[in-house]
């Protein structure tokens, strides 16, 4: 049972399992739209605080505006953190749920150290070959210690499921 936050991992990946290309590349992601969003609004309302990867945020900081401004966001580098005590420490605030954004390191990592209480991957009908695995080191499946949970099909084939640890794992 959890205790405080959820940590959310919240991510789109190609469908065979990577965040982006091997040169950080994000091109190959759709758009959302007026009449499509991927769920997003309504999961954006569920947290208070996203959680980026350094080199994640390397990249999504050179987009158009202030991003995630109105969140309480933290940008992680295991030179400057320790991701694992940090994340221990902002589960037992008070607060919404955290949006744990990714890199694959940094997935890997709170995945390794059982910080991670649901997962949901938003998966795009592309196959990349290569690049940046959502799970870091650890690839680009998920370990047999989780469980689908649900499954929501969207237009032009992208998948999003939800995935929860096996009871006691987390």
């Amino acid at each position: 049972m959890t205790i405080g936050r959820q940590l959310i991992l919240h991510i789109a990946t190609s469908s065979d399992g990577f965040i982006s290309t091997k040169t950080d590349g994000l091109e190959w992601l759709p758009q959302s739209s007026e009449t499509e969003d991927y769920g997003m609004g309504t999961f954006m309302q569920t947290v208070d605080c996203v959680l980026i990867g350094r080199r994640t945020w390397d990249i999504i900081s050179q987009f158009e505006g202030e991003q995630f401004a109105e969140f309480d966001r933290h940008i992680l580098s295991r030179a400057s953190h320790d991701a694992a005590d940090f994340i221990g420490e902002l589960k037992m605030k008070s607060g919404k749920n955290i949006w744990l954004m990714g890199g694959g390191l940094l997935n890997e990592e709170c995945l390794r150290a059982d910080l991670i209480d649901k997962i949901v991957i938003t998966q795009i009908p592309i196959e990349l070959g290569e690049g940046i695995p959502v799970f870091g080191r650890l690839g680009v499946r998920l370990p047999n210690s989780w469980l689908k949970e649900s499954e929501i099909e969207f237009s032009e084939g992208i998948i999003q499921t939800t995935w929860k640890p096996v009871m006691g794992t987390n």
